[in-house]
């Protein structure tokens, strides 16, 4: 998105208590509208944690916005921290109708481990409208994936005795099922790759030695499973024939 100089928005679907928006500040790096939306009950408390941080609030202002406040909300001028529940469509609408996205401008999706947790009907639609409604749009999805093994039962029997059910695992079946999930909701394209593409062939061995240094790991096999059912799927819709560089590997 540094390419487009500014010139985009970034959506960020289940953000909870992610500090993005003030990292790419810290980096140098601006974005004509950055729009986290959660739950009522965890931006609540997001937003407490910002009105409370002197440095959070610092990074919200600008000369000509005020910053609104409610008790789940948080508007400024570029950043937007809304509460809404992303099965109901309705709501997402009127979000974004309130944080004042601008459909023609390029705009970027973020899910982390988010869709997994929507029956498949509802992540379907939200796919959809985000196709219908942006005519230039990106997404970056990371999740589970070939959760049809061994592994996958174990992890999905593990969840469901703690409470927690994958509503949407259907789509987490193989990199071919994450990619269809766009293609058939009205997206030009998609390319899904395993964590153990991206870490051996998308990091540089430099990085990959400083993060190992921080927790040292003796059983790099166990890592390599685990890797084997997350992945990163990215996914486009573009109208400006933008062509932007994703999960390229050679």
């Amino acid at each position: 998105m540094k390419a487009m100089e500014g010139n985009c928005q970034i959506v960020n679907f289940g953000a909870g208590f992610d500090t993005l928006y003030w990292k790419l500040l810290d980096a140098g790096l601006s974005v004509k509208k950055f729009v986290e939306i959660d739950f009522a009950n965890v931006t609540s408390r997001k937003c407490h944690y910002i009105r409370n941080n002197d440095k959070l609030i610092r990074g919200l202002h600008s000369d000509d916005e005020e910053i609104r406040y409610s008790t789940s909300e948080l508007h400024s001028g570029v950043y937007h921290l809304a509460a809404a529940d992303l099965r109901k469509l309705s709501e997402v609408e009127s979000k974004l109708v309130e944080c004042s996205m601008e459909y023609n401008v390029p705009t970027l999706f973020l899910f982390e481990c988010v869709l997994v947790y929507m029956p498949i009907q509802f992540s379907h639609a939200l796919l959809q409208l985000i196709a219908d409604k942006f005519s230039t749009t990106f997404c970056i999805n990371y999740e589970q994936v070939n959760m049809t093994d061994r592994f996958g039962d174990v992890m999905l029997s593990n969840l469901r005795s703690r409470g927690c059910s994958l509503a949407g695992v259907e789509a987490c079946a193989s990199l071919k099922s994450q990619e269809d999930r766009f293609i058939l909701n009205g997206w030009d394209g998609a390319r899904a790759l395993e964590m153990n593409q991206v870490y051996h062939s998308l990091i540089s061995p430099v990085e990959i030695q400083r993060i190992e240094k921080i927790e040292f790991l003796d059983e790099k096999e166990l890592l390599d499973q685990l890797f084997h059912h997350y992945c990163i799927c990215v996914a486009w819709k573009d109208s400006l024939d933008l062509k932007l560089n994703l999960l390229t590997i050679d």
